[in-house]
């Protein structure tokens, strides 16, 4: 080791640290208040939960008498069993779909399956109006010429 390794600290007055930035008297003085304050609180919520513990074992109040089984529950009603409700809605659905049958009696409208519907509009074809959006016979435009 040389001797420049190892050098004491110089003795300078002038050089120090500001002592009047922080009161750590003021902040130790806080920490103590904050920790004084959590302390009670944890004890006062300790005493809550000892309290509603005592009281969790006490007898529990008379039931309600249940409603009468005759009466449907209160709107909203949830579904019991949501598969078999869509298979029979879709079976429903099916059978409108592939069957004869009224959809009004007095304006004479009925309802045919529908592969029965494709085969006659295959046949027919779809109802034309003679003046089709202003299109002529023959595919012109009216008031167009050629």
């Amino acid at each position: 080791m040389s001797e420049h390794d190892h050098v004491p600290p110089r003795d300078n007055p002038e050089v120090a640290h500001e002592r009047s930035d922080v009161n750590i008297q003021l902040v130790l003085v806080f920490g103590g208040a904050l920790l004084a304050v959590a302390l009670v609180v944890h004890i006062a919520l300790y005493g809550l939960l000892e309290y509603y513990n005592r009281g969790a074992g006490r007898a529990p109040a008379a039931a309600s008498a249940p409603a009468p089984l005759d009466e449907p529950p209160p709107e909203p009603r949830l579904q019991v069993a949501p598969r078999a409700d869509l298979a029979r809605m879709r079976a429903a659905e099916e059978k409108e779909l592939e069957t004869y049958g009224w959809v009004d009696r007095d304006k004479q409208v009925v309802r045919i399956p529908i592969d029965r519907a494709m085969q006659l509009l295959a046949e027919r074809g779809l109802p034309a109006r003679k003046d089709a959006g202003g299109v002529k016979a023959g595919g012109q435009l009216q008031g167009e010429s050629r």
